[in-house]
C-alpha cells in the first residue's frame, strides 16, 4: 500500500517535462524568436558568401527601431498598438531633408530636433487616448493616416538628401558598424530609463493599472510618456531610413506598421502589457530580417510575404498564450 500511495503522489514525468519547458519560455520570453533568428543566419551564412555585417545591419536598423519603437506604448497596456510609428519615422525623415537640411540644419542638431517632434506627435496619441479613454487602436490609427497624409503633402516626390552624416549610418563610424549605432541609441535610453523608478512604474502601470493608480502612482502620466517614447525611438528610426536610401520618400509611411507589431509578438513582448522589453523586440526584428533576406535569395514572391508576416504573428501570439495557460512548475 506505501508503494502505491508513493506511486499516486509521484507527477507523470511528461508533465513534469512540460512544465519545465513552459518555465523557461515564460521566463526567457524572447527563447522562440532567437532560435529562430540563429536558424534563418546560419542559413544565410551558408547560402550568402557575401552577408556583410556592415551592410546588413544599416538594412535591418530602420526595421529593428520600428519595433523598438512599438514596445513603450505595448507595455504600458490597455491594448497600447500605436499604429503610428511607421509614418512618424517617414514624416522625421521627410523633415530633415525638406526643412532642416534647406536651412542649415541638417547636422547633428537635427537629431534632437526631430526627436522632439517623434516625442511630440506621441504625447498628442497618448492625451486623445488618457483624455478622451478612446482606444489606442482606434486613436493610433486615426493619427497613422493623418500623418501619411501631411507626408504625401510634404514629399509628393522622393527628396534625395545627397552626401550627409546620416550616410555613415548606412557604412561605418570609424570600425563600428553606423546601422548598430542607429540601434543602440534606442536600446541606451531605454536601459537608463529602466534602471529608474520610471522603469518600474511602467511595467507596474502596464500589469495592472488599478493596482498601480492605489499606489498613487500617476497612471495617465505614464501611459502618455510611453507614448512620447515610442515617438522618440520612431524619429532615430527616420534617420537610420533616411541614411540608407539617401532621400525621403512618402511611400514608405506604411512599410514598417505591421512587420513592427509582428516583430513585438514574436519577440514574447505581451500585447496586453506589463511584460516583455526591447530585447524582444529587436530579436524578433532580427528573426523577421533574415527571414526577408533568404527569401529574396530564393526569389520567394513578395505577394508570400504578408503571408509568413500573418502566420509568425499567429504563432507567436499562441506560442504566448499556451504558455500563459500552462500550469506553473511547483517550487
Amino acid at each position: 500500500m506505501t508503494t502505491s500511495a508513493t506511486t499516486l503522489k509521484a507527477p507523470p514525468q511528461p508533465a513534469r517535462r512540460w512544465q519545465g519547458v513552459g518555465s523557461f519560455f515564460r521566463r526567457y520570453s524572447y527563447a522562440f524568436s532567437l532560435l529562430l533568428a540563429a536558424l534563418f543566419l546560419a542559413i544565410n551564412l551558408a547560402i550568402q558568401p557575401n552577408f556583410g555585417l556592415t551592410d546588413q545591419l544599416a538594412s535591418f536598423a530602420p526595421l529593428a527601431i520600428a519595433a523598438m519603437a512599438s514596445v513603450p506604448s505595448i507595455v504600458s497596456g490597455r491594448g497600447g498598438l500605436d499604429m503610428s510609428i511607421s509614418p512618424v519615422m517617414t514624416l522625421c525623415s521627410i523633415l530633415f531633408a525638406v526643412w532642416l537640411t534647406p536651412l542649415g540644419l541638417g547636422g547633428v542638431a537635427a537629431l534632437p530636433i526631430l526627436i522632439v517632434v517623434g516625442a511630440a506627435v506621441g504625447v498628442v496619441n497618448g492625451l486623445l487616448i488618457v483624455l478622451l479613454r478612446l482606444q489606442p487602436i482606434v486613436v493610433t490609427l486615426s493619427m497613422f493616416f493623418v500623418i501619411s497624409g501631411v507626408n504625401l503633402k510634404l514629399a509628393p516626390m522622393p527628396v534625395s538628401t545627397g552626401p550627409t552624416w546620416l550616410g555613415n549610418l548606412a557604412g561605418s563610424v570609424g570600425f563600428i558598424p553606423g546601422g548598430l549605432i542607429s540601434i543602440l541609441i534606442p536600446v541606451a535610453i531605454w536601459v537608463a530609463l529602466t534602471r529608474t523608478a520610471y522603469g518600474r512604474t511602467l511595467y507596474a502601470v502596464g500589469g495592472n493599472d488599478t493596482t498601480a493608480f492605489t499606489a498613487g502612482v500617476n497612471v495617465n502620466t505614464i501611459r502618455v510618456s510611453a507614448y512620447a517614447l515610442g515617438g522618440a525611438f520612431a524619429a532615430v528610426g527616420g534617420l537610420a531610413l533616411t541614411g540608407l536610401v539617401s532621400s525621403a520618400v512618402a511611400s514608405t509611411s506604411t512599410s514598417y506598421t505591421l512587420i513592427a507589431i509582428a516583430a513585438v509578438a514574436l519577440g514574447g513582448t505581451a500585447l496586453g502589457g506589463g511584460r516583455g522589453g526591447l530585447l524582444g523586440a529587436l530579436i524578433g526584428a532580427a528573426a523577421i530580417y533574415l527571414l526577408q533576406s533568404l527569401l529574396g535569395v530564393l526569389q520567394v514572391s513578395q505577394i508570400w510575404l504578408q503571408v509568413i508576416y500573418g502566420i509568425l504573428l499567429l504563432v507567436a501570439v499562441v506560442f504566448g498564450a499556451v504558455l500563459a495557460s500552462a500550469p506553473k512548475e511547483k517550487q
